[in-house]
């Protein structure tokens, strides 16, 4: 019966979809979109994140900085019930400190930077950027991710919630939620029926 309790809570109020957008569909089937669709009439609140790397090298910083960025209308993106907000991101592979040092005060890039040649840095470890971001080190296929402003604030107002996310994929982009969101205190839960991997998907 506890198990039933707290399978419910987390299956009534909030839903995070990472990544099930147009320029990823090779990875899932219309099957597990279509489903995908259906379960998300089981929450209050959903919230997709997605990726704007298909607008190439030289996209807008408007999504990382700003707390309230214009809602894009844009050819990729999936329209899922119940959502209540649509949140911009991107992922990055290879990169140190160096990459984000233009963002980074004096002290917190040699901090990274002494604990990346240390190999003392620790997945989840979060650090300030100057522009009112974080930076994650996720230690996976992505190195570190940089949490925009709009995204960073949604996962401080879930803090100590429980929170049920999706997408995908398993290990990438997905992990860089999770992650990120389990350091800053949010319960999370994956769902695996809706989870994707770069290899496969639940529902054919």
């Amino acid at each position: 019966m506890k198990f039933l309790k707290t399978f419910e809570s987390y299956n009534q109020d909030t839903l995070i979809i990472v990544d099930v957008q147009k320029s990823f569909k090779k990875y899932f089937s219309e099957m597990y979109l279509n489903e995908l669709k259906k379960y998300c009439n089981n929450f209050n609140n959903v919230y997709q994140i997605w990726d704007n790397h298909i607008d190439g090298k030289n996209v807008d910083k408007d999504y990382l900085y700003d707390e309230k960025p214009d809602i894009p209308v844009h050819k990729d993106i999936y329209y899922f019930p119940n959502q209540k907000e649509l949140i911009e991101k991107r992922y990055n592979y290879d990169v140190d400190a160096d990459f984000y040092k233009k963002v980074l005060d004096k002290n917190v890039y040699e901090e990274i930077s002494k604990k990346e040649e240390d190999k003392t840095l620790k997945k989840g470890d979060i650090f300030n950027t100057k522009e009112g971001t974080i930076i994650t080190f996720i230690n996976n296929n992505h190195v570190w991710f940089h949490v925009p402003k709009k995204l960073y604030e949604l996962l401080l107002n879930l803090k100590g919630r429980e929170v049920t996310i999706v997408g995908g994929a398993d290990s990438e982009c997905l992990e860089d939620i999770v992650t990120t969101a389990e350091s800053l205190g949010v319960k999370i839960k994956r769902d695996y029926k809706f989870i994707y991997t770069a290899t496969s998907c639940p529902i054919k």
